[in-house]
């Protein structure tokens, strides 16, 4: 999703040896150097220029055994997943099914519920642009890592996996953190309302949606949202670590996915991921009118680079958008400016780590893959 436990730094990005995949080549050292700062068992970075399609892989899938990921490497996004549950809703309301300033008790009647909580002062914007006042369910956003602790490490959802109504009434119970358009606060939250919003209004579970409405029309064959209880990633797959000074510690690949859902659910790869951003804005899927309003930021404290969807970043050869992604074992990245994009990733979330030094190795690949 956003950021866990204490790697902010790492998503705050633009604000050893390793096996390569393929031969040496400028990439692979920012790659490297990435790797080793992330202190990841395996690294990842795709870049797209058009059709054309280049993966670089720094150490290995797996502790003891695999390759190098590449291109090709299935990893579980985070985050990301919100450009996608964003990018159904905008064409539901390309199509005129739904209305951006809709209040959402207008159309999820009696699902969001919470001290100090007004279901219609809430609009389907204000939880696209994060401005909707509803605390994030997993805690960590407010810092709340008691919050974070009792949730993740729920031995229960791994047996019997919460639904998406569990999720939003356990950050709703919290009450408000402000009135709706009067601040701005990263929330899971509000993402897993969307996600039912689509269910209500196409009548499909969100993974056929989005199968659908954009797997299938860009065509990203190896990109899935998984259903409750679909814990195994099929091959190629990088395996998720926890790490603590650059040592993996805990295997959490089979992580229950309901957890995350429709904030953060989504797998997928560097050559898929890469393949939607340049779909998006060319047009593919959403209207230009749709697109204009995802990239438009909104006035106001709180959250100043995100949008409907996605975030705005800088790089030394100017502005792009996308999204960043982090749970239990991955941290990701995919922007682009419509002509070039590129996707990182790793197969680690570290539970104490530099995150300075991570963020600045990031930032040094993405700046590397779209400017250099």
């Amino acid at each position: 999703m956003r950021c866990l436990l204490v790697t902010t730094a790492i998503c705050a990005l633009l604000g050893a040896s390793a096996a390569p995949a393929r031969a040496a080549e400028p990439e692979q050292d920012w790659l490297n150097a990435y790797r080793v700062a992330t202190g990841s068992v395996g690294a990842v970075v795709t870049t797209r220029d058009g059709d054309a399609v280049s993966g670089w892989g720094s150490g290995r899938t797996a502790v003891l055994t695999g390759a190098a990921p590449d291109e090709h490497t299935r990893f579980r996004v985070g985050s990301q997943t919100k450009m996608f549950v964003a990018t159904v809703a905008l064409q539901l309301v390309d199509e005129g099914r739904l209305d951006l300033n809709a209040p959402i008790e207008q159309v999820l009647p009696g699902v969001v519920r919470g001290p100090g909580i007004d279901p219609n002062a809430i609009t389907v914007r204000h939880l696209l642009e994060h401005r909707s006042g509803i605390p994030d369910y997993l805690g960590f956003v407010g810092g709340d890592y008691l919050q974070t602790a009792v949730l993740l490490l729920n031995p229960t959802w791994q047996i019997t996996p919460p639904t998406p109504q569990r999720l939003v009434d356990e950050g709703t119970r919290k009450g408000a953190q402000f009135a709706p358009g009067q601040g701005g606060a990263y929330s899971n939250t509000g993402y897993t309302v969307l996600g039912m919003l689509v269910e209500e209004l196409t009548g499909q579970d969100l993974r056929v949606a989005i199968k659908e409405r954009v797997l299938d029309r860009v065509g990203m064959p190896s990109t899935f949202l998984p259903a409750p209880g679909e814990k195994a990633l099929p091959a190629p797959a990088s395996r998720g670590y926890l790490s603590v000074g650059g040592m993996a510690f805990a295997d959490v690949t089979g992580y229950e996915p309901a957890v995350w859902g429709a904030a953060g659910g989504l797998v997928s790869t560097g050559e898929d991921l890469t393949a939607f951003l340049n779909a998006l804005f060319s047009g593919e899927l959403v209207s230009p009118a749709r697109l204009a309003e995802m990239r438009s930021v909104a006035p106001g404290p709180g959250y100043p680079n995100y949008g409907l969807g996605l975030g705005r970043y800088v790089t030394d050869c100017g502005e792009v958008w996308g999204h960043s992604g982090q749970i239990a074992g991955y941290t990701t990245l995919t922007v682009g400016d419509g002509e070039r994009a590129v996707s990182i990733g790793v197969n680690n979330t570290p539970v104490v780590a530099d995150g300075a030094a991570a963020a600045q190795a990031q930032r040094d690949l993405v700046n590397h893959a779209l400017c250099g």
